[in-house]
């Protein structure tokens, strides 16, 4: 199966809020890029629903969200327990997921999920409820229950244009520079060689070099102490 790598962070007033300090950075794992299930509820509306990856959880981390969920309906915690295992995951509503976090299986997925709207029929139709269905029977035996590889990333040229944000161009840029800090030691990156090899590869429209005291375009007046 596939590795997911899909994490997102929930609104503040966020019902797991008793337990999120188990969890880094108040990131949570889940399954799918976007809320894949679609139950209906008490008014036979569509309820859109994240799942939380089970795989990526500790056993503590399981353990506080099926209390969590099992005091909240007044359930079993054991049977809480087993639903979610049954289920590959804890059912999330989507109202409480502020943002999201991916990589390239995201990326993949919510690529394929945007050429899906573009041509699906309209929701709340029976043509748009079994175009939903066909598009998440595929996803889920490709994707969940398969072993589907996405494209790897080495650019952001490797991301489709809709998915693309300046927020994600930034990040990008700093993953790699991350990326390429990995493989300098300590003394180059604290001299200063490791930015400037960098930087020289990130801009190449310009030109980066280290200088020292002793170089003879270094004035005086600009050696401050």
């Amino acid at each position: 199966m596939t590795k997911h790598d899909t994490w997102v962070k929930l609104k503040p007033g966020n019902p797991y809020e008793p337990i999120m300090q188990l969890f880094p950075d108040g990131m949570i794992p889940m399954r799918d890029p976007f809320p894949m299930e679609r139950p209906a509820g008490p008014n036979k509306q569509q309820i859109a629903l994240w799942i939380v990856d089970l795989e990526r959880l500790s056993s503590i981390q399981v353990q506080a969200i099926a209390r969590l969920i099992a005091s909240a309906n007044n359930a079993d915690v054991a049977e809480v327990a087993a639903e979610a295992e049954a289920g590959n995951g804890f059912a999330m509503n989507e109202v409480w997921v502020e943002s999201m976090q991916c990589w390239a299986e995201g990326f993949a997925r919510s690529k394929e999920l945007a050429d899906f709207l573009e041509t699906a029929p309209p929701p709340g139709t029976p043509e748009g409820r079994k175009a939903w269905d066909d598009f998440a029977d595929d996803q889920y035996e490709r994707w969940i229950y398969g072993d589907e590889e996405p494209p790897a990333i080495n650019s952001i040229e490797d991301i489709d244009p809709r998915l693309r944000t300046p927020e994600l161009e930034q990040a990008f840029k700093q993953h790699q520079i991350e990326k390429q800090l990995a493989n300098y030691s300590v003394f180059d990156v604290l001299t200063g060689r490791a930015m400037v090899d960098i930087l020289n590869s990130t801009d190449p429209d310009n030109t980066y070099s280290l200088v020292g005291f002793d170089d003879e375009d270094f004035e005086d007046d600009e050696v401050y102490e």
